[in-house]
Order: C-alpha cells, then structure tokens, then sequence
C-alpha cells in the first residue's frame, strides 16, 4: 500500500514538474517569437486600438440611434469622410502655405540664433564642438543622413497606421469571431475571468484614445488660438504641430514647441518668452484639467514609467514603438493589477472599495 502510494506521488510531482516545465519553455517560446517579430505585434496592437474606437463609436451610434450595428459603422465613417473633407477643404490651401513658410523660416531662425550664439564665448566653444564631433563621424552619420533616416521612419510609421487602419475594420466588423476564437484558447475554467480581463482592457483602449483625441483637438485649437493673439503668422500649422505630438505624452510637448520657439525667435526676445508661457499654460490645462476630467477609467501610470517605456519602445520599434508606448502601458497596468495583483495575489481591495482603474 505504501509503496502505490509513493509511486502516484513521484508520479504527481514528475507530472507537475512536466508541466512547469512546459510553461516556462512555453513562456520562452513565446518571449523568442515576440522578439522576432516585434514589429508585427506592435503593428497587430495598433490594428486592435483601431478596431476597438471603429467599434466602440459605432456601437454607441446604435445604441442612441435607432440603427443596427451593421448600418452604423457605414454611417460612422460617412459623418468621419465627410468632416474631414470639409475640414481639408477649408483650411488644407491656408495649411499647406503655412507649412512651406515654416520650412523657410526654421533655416533662417537657426541661423540667426548661431550667429547670437557664437557672440557668447561658452556658446561658441560648444559649437565648435559640435562641429568637430559631426566631422569625425563616418560620412553615413552625417545631418542629412539623420534626416533622412527620420523622414524614412515617419513615412513607414504612415504605411503602418494605414494597413494598421484597414486590419482595424476588419476586426470591428464582427469584433466577437475574434473574442469567442482567443477565449477558445483558454482553459474552460478560466474562460469567464479571460473575457472580464478582455472587457476591461478593451474598455480601458478605447477610452484612452477617445480621451487622447479629444485632448489634441483642444490642444490644436487652444494653441492656434493663442499663437494667433501673439500676433504669430503660422500659427495655424504650429497648432496643428502641437495637437498631432501632444498624442506622445512628456515627449510630443517638447518636440512641438521647439519650431514655435524658432519662429518666435525671429521677432525678438519678448516674443519668445510669450509664445513660452502660452505651452506651458496650455500644458498645464493639459495636465491638471483635461487628462482628470477625460481620463478618469484610464490607469494612472507613474511619469517616470510612461517616460521608461516611451524610451524602451522607441529604441525597439522607432517611431511606430514611441507611438503605441503609451496605450500598450496601460493595457499592460490593467493585465497586471488583475491576473497578477487581483488573481494570483488574491489582492482584490481595488475592486471590492468599488475604484476604477
């Protein structure tokens, strides 16, 4: 007797190992695959927080309207073409003469601030620096070079974010094929705590976007209104600068001032102290308005842990990585608070006080 006993434990604790040894391999495997293909995941992420704003806008249309889902998807994207036709036709002409005299105007205010600097003896010497250390790069490394390199990665973050689009209608046409096939994968037993993970990140997905987007479009149109007052000529493309980087949260604010900073240099000092405090002031309506008003459902992420993974993803991936880092930490906030904080921890506090991410 004691003997049967000890050969079914041996062969629990064999059995057990096997499996913990199929789920780290399985975990390696995939740990390989995602490092391989790490481009297509980013851009299969981004199909999925396309699909996930087609499909929460339409469902909303049908839930306040009168039409099935099927009609208001079509309705969507008619009312959408339509406000983008008329937007472009209105102001597109006025955009595109203000974008050539933007890209005139940057080379003169970088010159005109070289020739200010090099009258400041520490200014001068870094520079001259500078100017060294370009020349004793390999010629591939060179300014042009880098431009190009960066307008090659804008032009393939659009390629992406069209065939990204097009992925992402598919997926809301019929978005639960998709939920039932994933949930098929998952032990029976864990299948309803799978669609509630899916739910709430799902839920978590489209309200960041549809907060983020919002906060552009006020960005855009409170920028454009303030350059404007100052008395700033592009001021409409510079807010339009601002709304589309503001959708990179720290990093986006940073890069879209600078061009605003050389235009204004060319009319002087006070000017550029203006048009300074205007983006701060719109960044901290930004900050301490718009994202608590707009983003209550939405994880809090630490600054310093957004800034950590804008870093990671665009070392990774370029500027498609820097531009899905932020949603795919939230997703990742929601995952661990709860299959790893709320389910294996048994740490549940969060939901029983009633809190929402």
């Amino acid at each position: 007797m004691s003997t049967s006993t000890s050969q079914n434990d041996a062969k629990q604790v064999a059995n057990r190992t096997m499996v913990q040894a199929a789920v780290l391999a399985a975990v390696v495997l995939f740990c390989i695959v995602a490092w391989l293909a790490f481009d297509f995941l980013l851009l299969l992420f981004a199909s999925i927080l396309f699909g996930v704003l087609i499909h929460g806008v339409s469902q909303w249309i049908s839930d306040h309207t009168s039409m099935p889902y099927k009609a208001a998807m079509p309705a969507f994207f008619l009312v959408m073409l339509l406000a983008l036709g008329g937007g472009g036709w209105l102001v597109a002409p006025n955009i595109a003469e203000q974008a050539d005299a933007l890209s005139d105007s940057l080379p003169q205010a970088v010159a005109q601030l070289r020739e200010r600097a090099e009258q400041l003896p520490w200014a001068n010497e870094l520079m001259q620096q500078g100017d060294r250390l370009e020349d004793s790069l390999p010629d591939g490394s060179s300014a042009f070079s880098v431009v190009t390199k960066v307008m090659g990665s804008v032009a393939g973050a659009l390629s992406s974010f069209v065939i990204a689009f097009a992925i992402g209608i598919c997926l809301a046409i019929n978005p639960q094929v998709y939920v039932r096939g994933l949930l098929k994968l998952v032990p029976l037993g864990y299948r309803s705590r799978a669609g509630e993970v899916l739910g709430e990140g799902g839920a978590t997905l489209r309200a960041w976007l549809l907060a983020k987007l919002l906060e552009m479009l006020l960005i855009g149109v409170l920028t454009t209104l303030g350059l404007w007052l100052l008395g700033i000529e592009l001021a409409l493309v510079l807010g339009l600068i601002a709304g589309l980087l503001s959708f990179i949260p720290n990093i986006g604010p940073v890069l879209a001032v600078i061009p605003a900073l050389l235009l204004a240099s060319l009319e002087g000092g006070r000017t550029v102290l203006y048009v300074a405090g205007l983006y701060l002031f719109v960044q901290a309506l930004e900050s301490y308005v718009f994202t608590p008003l707009m983003q209550q459902r939405i994880v809090s992420i630490p600054p310093a842990l957004t800034i950590a993974v804008q870093l990671l993803f665009g070392l990774l991936a370029g500027t498609l990585g820097l531009l899905l880092a932020t949603p795919l930490a939230a997703v990742g906030m929601v995952l661990v608070r709860m299959l790893y904080v709320e389910d294996l921890l048994g740490d549940r506090s969060e939901a029983t006080d009633g809190s929402s991410p």
